[in-house]
């Protein structure tokens, strides 16, 4: 990694970050943005499976956010 800090999951990880984001863009497109990979860990390392999903940005309201979660529970629950 390019802290040095190791994370031997990383790659099942981002398959699992893969199956959210093709349900996703199948169910609501548009609604995810595309994955960003970081050679940083993040505690991603500390589960398996372990993603960060950010959710709104600077220019959405917390209504908006608060409405976001649930596509993206319904997403979750299509996937796991």
């Amino acid at each position: 990694m390019g802290d040095g800090l190791e994370h031997p999951n990383w790659v099942q990880n981002l398959k699992i970050a893969i199956k959210i984001q093709e349900k996703a863009n199948e169910k609501y497109p548009g609604l995810f943005k595309p994955i960003i990979l970081r050679n940083s860990r993040y505690n991603q390392n500390l589960a398996k499976g372990a993603s960060i999903i950010e959710v709104g940005a600077t220019g959405n309201t917390l209504e908006q956010c608060n409405t976001s979660m649930k596509y993206l529970a319904d997403v979750l629950k299509d996937v796991f």
